[in-house]
């Protein structure tokens, strides 16, 4: 049981016997301080839920008076043993500080081998948890599956069992989980099927510029290699980048993905392939004899002979599937081959080009038995890659040939203007200042041309949307190189964008220059220093403002108020050097106040309670500080003063008088025990200006909290009560009830 408890009990008691009225409450401003130390924690009237805790468990330091100064009741409260701090609070501390479990604790997956049982390790294969592994699921019942680690992609695939339609007809998982660099091609042979599967954000580079073969080959009979992302994994996401380098001409000579006769390669939502600048024919994804299976993810940013996606033989997709802005085209079929929707597509964008493409040509079909209705909003998602064709729906609504458009009737044939090309001079990007950048570009023939910045990662369709043919005014008069100085560089990650107007009558050009690459960034130079001409800002200590205190206030026992003190160039948010400000110190109810009374707290209450209405000086101190150009300081010589209202004279505030109803209502609130009306006779003090015994103070708990202090005036049980107050009021209920029994005697004698 709490001391605190315990001294009620007997307190109670011993009213009870000399028939006294007893008054016992929790002190409003104690119960606030303690529920602000957590979020979780409530306040007021929720005070109970809060301090489950058994009175037993929980032994609480006894607390000074309220009426003791701040320092003395922190001083009490430390004073009691280690173990009787609140279990409660300890509790919630752990909490918060225990780190999430890991998805395949170390304890799990690496137990020692039994006596006289030997453990053989694959090739790479580690005994401790990797960034790699695959998961053997147990065959016994009530066995616990067995996960292997591998410190590389290859070592966990050259340990994958080999198919056997028989006995192994899924694929072998293999989960990967953060940042990857690959030094060599990863290959998958005949008979391996293999699912390299993220588990959270995963990226899969290149580890340098060194390396620029094939990311992944799959080749063989029964060869297949699947990317996804673990169902359920919170953030998961698998990214495999081919890029080397920010300069666009910098190019290497495999595909991320290379697919050979009799192997497969699928991919799902959450995967996406991007930024291979590749020679090979497909820079994401080259298939020469193999499959593609498209059931979701991102194929963007490629680069390769023929385009992003090579393919001579047919393309499987459903889900969501978007492949765009690759260059010089998103998806090249060879030959005849098509795609083939085999399932539902949802806000997919696909474009594609057709090798063979001619008019009424088969370029996208599907599966047997689909949905005619499922397959035109399928086909509603594809499109030609040109403007030469469209897709029409064929009469069995299962397939969708290419139209060829129809050629514009003209009056005299003109011959088309051979098209302009503009290119970026490799090697001549260069900062000149934080805000200037300069380049090099190049063209075949005479030109007007103009430049713009656009954000990163802006879609081509969007770029090509902003061209203004009026703003091209650069004069270049003849083919060759012309310098660009682009200025007011924005300060976010950018892109330049050149364009040139031909004087051929040609289409207009246009080239983006990245200025968002790593490397560039950390090239550019500081901002130079601002300056300001405006004069100082300067305030009397009188143009501070304070809310909070406004009204009649009603002191009941242990009631505290918080206010707020807005000090004068307080809400200076771009000082310049010279600026002052008044910053709020402290404040007292005594014009010249010792230490003990200068409280910190913004807040303000009396421990006992004042009943008769007064009205009351508050004298509230700030100090002058002055901006020396790079922060703010004290001023020198130091200038602390209060805060005084139109007359010059101190700010007041008004403590309202308490009726005996309200006061004995308030008392048995808190303490569950009804006060009689004795008159008057239950407390309370009374006066106006410095001089009064009005014990206006913050209190302790709130001084600790302010000051970082994650301990508690009060135990955090039901009762919060300061036991000073209680004994104050306690003895005042005794007192008044012994009055009134002496009366009764005197008055039967009579």
């Amino acid at each position: 049981m709490r001391r605190k408890q315990l001294y009620a009990i007997i307190l109670a008691g011993a009213l009870a016997a000399s028939s006294a009225p007893a008054a016992v409450f929790a002190a409003e401003g104690d119960v606030a301080a303690t529920a602000e130390t957590s979020e979780e924690n409530p306040v007021d009237g929720e005070t109970a839920a809060a301090t489950e805790a058994p009175a037993e468990e929980t032994p609480a330091a006894t607390e000074a008076p309220a009426e003791q100064a701040p320092a003395q009741e922190a001083a009490a409260a430390t004073e009691a043993p280690a173990q009787e701090a609140a279990p409660s609070e300890q509790t919630q501390q752990t909490t918060e500080e225990t780190p999430a479990v890991q998805e395949t604790p170390a304890a799990e997956t690496t137990e020692a081998p039994e006596a006289g049982e030997e453990t053989t390790l694959a090739e790479g294969e580690s005994t401790k948890p990797t960034a790699i592994s695959i998961t053997l699921k147990s065959t016994e019942e009530g066995a616990e599956d067995k996960v292997r680690y591998f410190d590389t992609i290859q070592h966990a695939i050259n340990a994958a069992p080999r198919y056997n339609a028989e006995t192994a007809k899924d694929a072998t998982v293999i989960e990967i989980s953060g940042q990857i660099a690959l030094d060599d091609t990863v290959t998958v042979l005949a008979d391996k099927k293999v699912c390299i599967r993220a588990k959270d954000a995963v990226t899969i580079t290149r580890k340098d510029a060194n390396f620029r073969d094939n990311m992944f080959n799959v080749s063989g009979e029964n060869a297949e290699l699947q990317f996804d992302v673990k169902e359920g994994a919170e953030g998961a996401s698998f990214t495999v980048s081919g890029k080397i380098s920010d300069d666009e001409s910098d190019s290497v000579g495999g595909s991320i993905v290379s697919v050979g006769p009799g192997a497969a390669f699928g991919m799902d939502a959450g995967v996406t392939l991007k930024e291979n600048n590749s020679a090979a024919n497909g820079g994401a994804i080259t298939n020469v004899g193999g499959n593609i299976v498209l059931k979701g993810g991102t194929i963007t940013g490629n680069n390769g002979a023929k385009g992003a996606v090579y393919s001579d033989s047919d393309i499987k997709v459903q889900g969501t599937v978007v492949v765009k802005e690759n260059q010089p085209a998103n998806i090249y079929l060879a030959g005849t081959s098509a795609l083939v929707v085999s399932g539902a597509m949802t806000n997919s964008d696909i474009s594609f080009t057709q090798e063979k493409a001619a008019d009424k040509q088969v370029a996208v079909k599907s599966v047997e038995n689909f949905a005619a209705a499922d397959f035109n909003t399928a086909v509603g998602q594809i499109k030609y890659d040109t403007t030469d064709y469209t897709l029409t729906l064929a009469e069995n609504g299962l397939s969708a040939t290419l139209q060829k458009k129809a050629a514009e009737a003209t009056a005299t044939p003109t011959p088309t203007p051979a098209p302009l090309t503009l290119k970026y001079k490799s090697g001549t990007l260069k900062w000149k200042d934080h805000t200037t950048v300069t380049l090099q570009m190049t063209t075949d023939g005479p030109c007007k041309w103009y430049y713009f910045f656009v954000d990163a990662g802006t879609d081509t369709k969007t770029i090509q949307n902003m061209y203004v043919a009026n703003d091209a005014t650069n004069v270049m008069s003849t083919s060759g190189s012309f310098d660009v100085t682009a200025v007011k560089v924005p300060e976010k990650d950018s892109w330049l964008v050149i364009c040139a107007k031909p004087d051929s009558g040609a289409k207009a050009k246009m080239s983006v220059v990245k200025l968002d690459g790593s490397s560039f960034k950390k090239k550019r130079p500081a901002a130079a220093a601002t300056t300001t001409t405006r004069p100082a800002k300067t305030y009397k200590v009188s143009e501070s403002t304070v809310t909070g205190l406004d009204g009649e206030l009603k002191f009941f026992p242990g009631k505290f108020y918080e206010f707020t003190v807005n000090g004068a160039g307080m809400d200076n948010t771009s000082p310049v050097q010279g600026d002052e400000r008044w910053y709020p110190v402290y404040w007292s109810t005594k014009k010249n106040p010792t230490t003990e009374q200068q409280n910190t707290t913004w807040r303000i209450g009396s421990g006992k309670g004042i009943k008769d209405g007064a009205s009351y000086n508050i004298y509230i101190f700030l100090k002058k500080q002055v901006y020396n150009g790079k922060e703010w300081e004290d001023a020198t010589p130091q200038d602390i003063k209060y805060i005084t209202g139109s007359n010059g004279k101190a700010l007041t505030f008004t403590a309202a008088s308490i009726s005996d109803k309200e006061w004995n209502a308030y008392i048995a609130e808190l303490s569950g025990t009804p006060i009689p009306d004795n008159g008057g006779a239950n407390g309370g003090n009374g006066g106006s200006g410095d001089d009064v015994d009005a014990e206006l103070t913050a209190t302790a708990a709130a001084s600790e909290k302010d000051a970082g202090s994650k301990s508690k005036s009060a135990v955090s049980t039901a009762d919060e009560s300061p036991i000073g107050t209680m004994s104050a009021l306690a003895a005042l209920s005794l007192l008044a009830g012994g009055y009134i029994v002496v009366r009764k005697r005197k008055k039967e004698e009579q």
